[in-house]
């Protein structure tokens, strides 16, 4: 059983990852595509419904009905499966909540944001670690090097919760993702600098947060009121 539940597991956790790809570009593309895919699964349990009810043989019907505990034991067994499934896609990336965001619609290169980066920061929006290092080319105000700013501006726009007064596990979680994720422009990202500019930037934003321009800036690329 173990074994099976295991099998299970794996298969949910690689479905998983395939149905993501296709219901995020496909499915969410736009208003036509959702319909057109709610109707479909609307056609197939319609079917499913006829086949189990209108179509089995009167004599037949009481053998169908002793085949429910069957039924519900197959039903546990792969719901046990699902949550294995979902316990490895959690370790597999950052289990970070993010707002739900259509990233087709997202002009991003006026983040400075090019393609690639583009495709590694949807990954790391669904949770999964990136194939390359996401380049943040936004400069601080003299121009001198990227800013750690911005990242901490973003992240608080994409995050549910925002990323404002972090606990220490979680400061670290979301520090790691940083340098495992991102290079500011060109230049791996100093893990000692991190801390202090987190703090000088969660000092701003609690004191006025209209002060932060990036907040601004990047709330308006999303759409975001």
């Amino acid at each position: 059983m173990e074994k099976l539940i295991e099998f299970l597991g794996n298969y949910f956790f690689k479905a998983s990852l395939v149905f993501e790809n296709f219901f995020e570009e496909k499915v969410k593309k736009n208003d036509t595509t959702m319909i057109a895919f709610l109707m479909i699964l609307l056609l197939l349990f319609a079917i499913f419904l006829a086949s189990v009810s209108g179509f089995i043989p009167f004599e037949y019907k009481s053998t169908f009905l002793t085949l429910y505990p069957l039924l519900g034991l197959s039903m546990l067994i792969l719901t046990a499966g699902y949550y294995r499934g979902i316990k490895k896609r959690q370790r597999l990336g950052y289990n970070f909540k993010m707002i739900p965001l259509n990233f087709s619609k997202l002009n991003l290169q006026a983040l400075g944001f090019n393609e690639s980066d583009k495709y590694n920061l949807k990954l790391l929006y669904r949770n999964r670690k990136v194939e390359n290092k996401i380049n943040n080319t936004t400069l601080v105000k003299n121009k001198s090097a990227a800013s750690y700013p911005f990242l901490f501006s973003l992240f608080h726009v994409m995050h549910k919760d925002g990323i404002k007064d972090l606990n220490t596990t979680n400061r670290q979680n979301f520090f790691q993702m940083l340098e495992d994720s991102f290079t500011m422009n060109g230049i791996l990202i100093n893990a000692d600098t991190l801390q202090s500019s987190y703090s000088k930037w969660n000092s701003r934003l609690k004191n006025d947060e209209n002060s932060v321009i990036d907040l601004t800036i990047i709330r308006t690329t999303f759409n975001i009121q």
